[in-house]
C-alpha cells in the first residue's frame, strides 16, 4: 500500500472519528432534553448545563436564569384548513374526542403505580389545541369588542370561522366551565385584567400613557391571618410598598368578618371572595389550591402572588424588572433540596407520560437529574397574564376537582409545581432565577434537636451527603454548631442575593412561643448540605456562610416590631404569641458585623 493510500485512509478514520464523536454529543445532548433546537451551552454556578438559544448570543439572562424555550416546530397555529376539516366525517370525531367529559377516572394509575394512565396525555392535547384556537379567534373577539358586540361572539359568526366558533364554545365548556358563571367567554376573562386599572389613583393619573396594572395577590383564611396582618403592614410600613392588594378567600368560614374588616382598613387593598367570581360548586377550592384560580380573576394584569408568610427585605415591585421576567413575562423560584417521599411515583416517567413535546427546561429539574422530591416554591410566582393567560387557564387545570384528585396532588405536592408544568403542557415559555432555595436565620442551632440521636439529613444542591447529625449535648443546654445556618426558606435575586423569606419570622411557626430569628447569616442551597428536620442548612465548604447585611438586619428587625404589634392588638396569646424582641446588635452578625469580605 502506498504512503498516500496509508494517509488517505488515516485521514478518513480520523474524519470518521470525528462524525462518530460530533454524533455521539450531539445524541447525548438530545438525551437530556426533548427540545431539538440550536443552543449553546454554558455552566451554571451549581454545575448545571444551561441551554442557551444560539440567537440570544450571551445575554445575561440566559446564565442568571433558567428560561424554558420550545422549538417553534412544535408549537402549530390553528389555520383556515383546520376549520374546513371540522365540517368534515373525521373532524365531527375530533370534535367529539376534544369536547368529551372528565377524562379521569377513579382507577386512574400514575407511572411507579401499576399502569402508565393516558388522562393527562389527552388533557394536555386539548389544552394545545384550545390555545390555538383561542389565539385564532382573538381577532374576531376583538372587531366585536371595539363596537360593543363581544356579547354576540357565539350568535351568528361568520360562515367561514362558524365551525371553529362551534368547536371553541364546546371546549370551553368543557374545559373551563366554572368560568361561564360570571362570563361569557374566556376572553371577557382576559381582558378583564388586559386593560390598565382605573381603581386607583396613580392608574388614573397614568391612563392612557403606558398605565401599568400591576399589583399583589394574597391567598388568606383565618389560619393564617395570623401572619398576613404582619405582612400587609410589613408592605406598606417597612418596604414602603406601593403596590395595590387584593387578598382572596374562600366565603365567610374561610376568612371571618372580623378580619375582613381588619384588611379593608388598608388603602388601595381589596378584600374578595373568590366564591363570587367563580363557580364553586364545581371547583370545591380552599386553603393553597385558590391560589392559581386567584391569579386568573384577579384585575391585576401583572401579578405577585405572595404566601401570607413571606417577607421581602425590600419592594417586591423590583421583581417587574427582573430580566427573566421583562424575557417571558413569568419569575419562578425554586424550592430547596428535599428527598424523594412519593416512592410511589415517577415523577419523570409521569412528565413523559403527557408531555408529547417539552422546553429544555425539564431536563434541569431535580425530578429528571433524581436531585429530590420538589422544584417549585409557589411562595412568590410573577406572572403577566397577558402574556400567560391561557398558561395560566393550564395551571388552573391542573388544580380543578379531578385533575388534582386523582393526579396533580397523587404526583406532586399540591398545587407549588403546577406553575411550570402547566407552562409545559400549553408550550408557553417561563423563567426560574436559577438559585435553590436556602435558608436565612440565626448561625448555629437556635432550638434544642428532638430527643432522638438523629435527624434527617439529605443529599444537599451540591450533591454531598452529611453523616447523621449528632445528638444533643447531655447538659440538656441547646446544641450550637457553627457550620449551619438555621433559620426560614430563602430565596435569592438574579444576582444570587437575598431577597425574600418563607414560614414567617420565628424559628419555627409551628412551635409554640417560638423565638423570633436574629437573622444574622444566610446560605444558598448549593452551598450546603440539609438537616430538613431541624431546618438548618450545614456548610460544605469554608466560606459558604454568609453574614445578613447590616442594613438588611435592620429591615428585619423592622419586621419584628410590627409582628410584636400585631400580636399585642389581637391580645389573643393562645392565638399569637407576644414575643420578645431580641436585642440587635451588629457584631452578632456571622461574619462580627463586617460584612461578606472575610470568610467565616
Amino acid at each position: 500500500m502506498s504512503v498516500f493510500a496509508v494517509l488517505t485512509s488515516s485521514l478518513r478514520k480520523g474524519q470518521n472519528l470525528r462524525i462518530i464523536a460530533i454524533v455521539f454529543i450531539f445524541f447525548f445532548f438530545a438525551s437530556i432534553s426533548q427540545y431539538q433546537g440550536s443552543f449553546e451551552f454554558s455552566i451554571d454556578e451549581d454545575g448545571q448545563v444551561q441551554s442557551v438559544p444560539s440567537e440570544a448570543g450571551h445575554q445575561d439572562i440566559y446564565y442568571t436564569h433558567h428560561i424554558a424555550t420550545y422549538n417553534p416546530a412544535d408549537i402549530r397555529p390553528w389555520s383556515k384548513g383546520d376549520t374546513r376539516a371540522l365540517t368534515t366525517a373525521e373532524g365531527q370525531k375530533l370534535t367529539q374526542f376534544l369536547t368529551a367529559p372528565s377524562l379521569f377516572k377513579s382507577t386512574s394509575a400514575l407511572p411507579g403505580e401499576e399502569q402508565l394512565d393516558n388522562s393527562f396525555l389527552l388533557l394536555t392535547k386539548r389544552l394545545r389545541v384550545f390555545k390555538s384556537l383561542w389565539h385564532s379567534l382573538k381577532q374576531y373577539y376583538d372587531q366585536l369588542e371595539d363596537e360593543d358586540q363581544q356579547d354576540q361572539f357565539y350568535v351568528h359568526p361568520p360562515a367561514d370561522i362558524a365551525p371553529a366558533i362551534e368547536l371553541f364554545q364546546k371546549m370551553e365548556r368543557s374545559l373551563f366551565p366554572w368560568i361561564l358563571k360570571n362570563h361569557g367567554t374566556s376572553y371577557d376573562l382576559y381582558q378583564q385584567s388586559a386593560m390598565p386599572d382605573s381603581t386607583t389613583e396613580t392608574s388614573r393619573t397614568t391612563r392612557g400613557r403606558g398605565a401599568k396594572n400591576r399589583g399583589i395577590v394574597m391567598c388568606v383564611g383565618d389560619k393564617h391571618s395570623i401572619y398576613a396582618r404582619s405582612t400587609v403592614k410589613v408592605l406598606r410600613e417597612v418596604l414602603g410598598s406601593r403596590l395595590p392588594i387584593e387578598i382572596f378567600y374562600a366565603g365567610d368560614k374561610d376568612l371571618s368578618k372580623a378580619n375582613q374588616e381588619w384588611f379593608a382598613q388598608f388603602e388601595d387593598l381589596s378584600v374578595i371572595d373568590i366564591t363570587t367570581k367563580l363557580d364553586q360548586d364545581l371547583l370545591q377550592i380552599s386553603g393553597p389550591i385558590i391560589k392559581p384560580f386567584a391569579m386568573l380573576v384577579s384585575r391585576f394584569q401583572e401579578v405577585i402572588l405572595m404566601d401570607s408568610d413571606a417577607y421581602f427585605l425590600q419592594d417586591p415591585a423590583i421583581l417587574f424588572e427582573d430580566g427573566g421576567y421583562n424575557e417571558v413575562g413569568t419569575v419562578f423560584f425554586y424550592d430547596r433540596t428535599v428527598p424523594n417521599k412519593a416512592a410511589g411515583v415517577n415523577k419523570r416517567a409521569w412528565l413523559d407520560s403527557f408531555l408529547p413535546s417539552v422546553s429544555n427546561h425539564p431536563s434541569k429539574t431535580r425530578w429528571f437529574r433524581s436531585k429530590g422530591d420538589q422544584d417549585q416554591d409557589s411562595g412568590v410566582v410573577v406572572l403577566d397574564k397577558k402574556r400567560h393567560f391561557i398558561g395560566l387557564l393550564a395551571i388552573c387545570k391542573m388544580n380543578d376537582v379531578p385533575e388534582r384528585n386523582q393526579a396533580t396532588y397523587r404526583a406532586t405536592w399540591g398545587e407549588k409545581e403546577s406553575f411550570w408544568i402547566g407552562m409545559e403542557m400549553i408550550q408557553e415559555r417561563y423563567s426560574f432565577i436559577r438559585f435553590g432555595g436556602g435558608v436565612i436565620g440565626d448561625l448555629g442551632d437556635a432550638v434544642p434537636y428532638k430527643k432522638d440521636d438523629e435527624s434527617l439529613v439529605i443529599k444537599g444542591g451540591n450533591g454531598l451527603y452529611s453523616s447523621s447529625v449528632p445528638p444533643p449535648s447531655r447538659s440538656g443546654s441547646l446544641s450550637v454548631r457553627m457550620d449551619r445556618v438555621c433559620g426560614n426558606q430563602l430565596h435569592f435575586n438574579y444576582k444570587g442575593q437575598p431577597l425574600w423569606w418563607n414560614s414567617g419570622l420565628v424559628r419555627d411557626k409551628a412551635a409554640e412561643n417560638s423565638p423570633y430569628l436574629r437573622y444574622t447569616a444566610w446560605m444558598r442551597d448549593e452551598h450546603g448540605v440539609w438537616d430538613i428536620e431541624q431546618s438548618c442548612l450545614v456548610q460544605s465548604f469554608h466560606g459558604a456562610l454568609m453574614e445578613v447585611e447590616w442594613n438588611q438586619r435592620q429591615t428585619a428587625f423592622e419586621m419584628l416590631r410590627v409582628d410584636q404589634t400585631v400580636a399585642q392588638e389581637l391580645n389573643q396569646p393562645q392565638v399569637k404569641s407576644i414575643l420578645s424582641i431580641p436585642r440587635l446588635v451588629k457584631t452578632e452578625g456571622a461574619k462580627g458585623g463586617k460584612g461578606n469580605n472575610e470568610a467565616v
